[in-house]
């Protein structure tokens, strides 16, 4: 396959967008005026119910993938 100049043209656009659109989601402008003392500990804690929930889908999951 030989490459046009087309090619080379739609593969320039492609990795210029790419790249404007990887530096736009970046955090470039530092600090935007948030204060530093946010309260960032959550509320409840995780629950160790947790684990026995997924054992449980986990269970059944299986069960109706096997029937």
């Amino acid at each position: 396959m030989k490459l046009h100049t087309t090619h080379y043209i739609t593969l320039a656009i492609v990795v210029l967008l790419l790249l404007v659109t990887t530096s736009g989601y970046a955090q470039g402008m530092g600090d935007i005026g948030f204060p530093d003392d946010v309260d960032d500990e959550p509320v409840a804690p995780i629950n160790g119910l947790i684990a026995l929930g997924l054992a449980v889908g986990g269970y059944l999951g299986i069960r109706k993938v096997k029937k």
